[in-house]
């Protein structure tokens, strides 16, 4: 509850009252799940060393940074090159690092703490698990019709799928393998036998990809070992390497009912020029982007918290990078309270304390 009526005041002022207090809330920096930079072109990147045993096939480079352990290729294949700590390397991990810490802090649109994914059909957006992750059976993700659609799994520590558990895609158009989604990793993931996944796993520590299991996406490890056991690897999306494109700014401005709206966006990193689109969700109702400029323009006509995603791309090369976004649109139902800042609401809060003090204490 956010504030309670005492004697003498009146209830259109509580009202006033209530709606400039609780539109008031701690700000939440939202991230880009860009693209990967430089690590674009790895299937297998580990951080201390890669271990491979069987028949293993990896689309893309196979790698290792600071480490320099790589063994069991041959008998594995990697369609492109085996990079032991050289530069190219390197430079994938200081992109893999970004680009980990950009899906780290995306805005949490649902969080799945203590549910298995099994069994569950979601749409495009950034889910979070406050501990471990598990999938036991099948997740489907349902691209909606956009097979650029994107999705970020967060998890604070392990990522783990029972044996033969499966990622399944829908409604992505021809597209059996999608670049833009990515599963976050707080300490280790690990694929139990026949999994057959989807995405690009970025783990802080370390991945294990039990005998048999396939995955449609990369093995990325920022300082532990990827263990590999016969299994195929496709990197989803191009393997050029990608100039890393992040969205800004990292907050958009709230907005209120019939009241002009106007904000950019633009796109950071890359080649000029860029095009704009919502990939996900929906803008607030009444608002447009401009394709070419990034501009969001229009009155907005409904209130409501509106979740987003603005993807730019480079045009002459594809890459791209996305940003997701909250935006929140107030009704103004009540003329003349004023909206307060966060000092304003603070000393508001105090002086309703003291008040309350006061009164207790008369009361006493």
């Amino acid at each position: 509850m956010c504030t309670r009526r005492s004697p003498g005041v009146t209830r259109a002022r509580v009202a006033a009252l209530v709606i400039t207090m609780c539109v008031v809330a701690v700000p939440v920096v939202p991230a880009s799940a860009q693209s990967l930079g430089t690590a674009q072109g790895f299937g297998v990147l580990g951080g201390s060393a890669v271990t491979n045993t069987g028949a293993t096939t990896v689309t893309g480079d196979v790698g290792v940074f600071p480490g320099t352990s790589i063994t069991g290729f041959p008998p594995g294949i990697a369609t492109g090159a085996i990079r032991s700590a050289d530069a190219v390397a390197q430079q994938a991990q200081s992109d893999l690092t970004t680009a980990y810490n950009e899906a780290a802090l995306a805005i949490c649109t649902d969080n799945r703490t203590g549910e298995d994914l099994g069994g569950d059909t979601l749409t495009p957006g950034v889910y979070c698990f406050d501990s471990s992750a598990f999938l036991t059976g099948t997740l489907t993700l349902d691209f909606q019709g956009n097979p650029d659609a994107l999705f970020i799994f967060q998890t604070g520590s392990t990522l783990t799928t029972a044996s033969g558990s499966t990622v399944a895609i829908i409604n992505a158009g021809n597209a059996t393998c999608p670049p833009n989604v990515f599963w976050q990793i707080g300490s280790s993931a690990t694929l139990d036998t026949s999994t057959s996944f989807v995405g690009n796993i970025l783990a802080l520590t370390s991945i294990t990809m039990n005998t048999g299991s396939v995955l449609n996406g990369r093995a990325l490890a920022r300082n532990g070992a990827v263990t590999l056991a016969a299994n195929t690897i496709t990197a989803c999306g191009p393997l050029q390497p990608c100039a890393l494109i992040s969205v800004s700014p990292a907050i958009l401005p709230d907005g209120t009912i019939g009241v002009p709206y106007s904000a950019d966006v633009d796109a950071i990193g890359g080649t000029p020029p860029h095009t704009f689109a919502v990939s996900s969700g929906a803008l607030p109702t009444g608002l447009v982007l401009n394709p070419t400029t990034g501009a969001i323009t229009g009155t907005p006509t409904v209130d409501g918290t509106f979740n987003y995603t603005i993807t730019a791309t480079e045009v002459a090369t594809g890459c791209s990078g996305s940003r997701v976004y909250r935006t929140i649109i107030g009704a103004d139902i009540v003329a003349g309270v004023p909206t307060l800042d966060f000092f304003g609401f603070a000393l508001l809060a105090a002086l309703l304390a003291l008040g309350g003090l006061f009164v207790i204490t008369r009361q006493s």
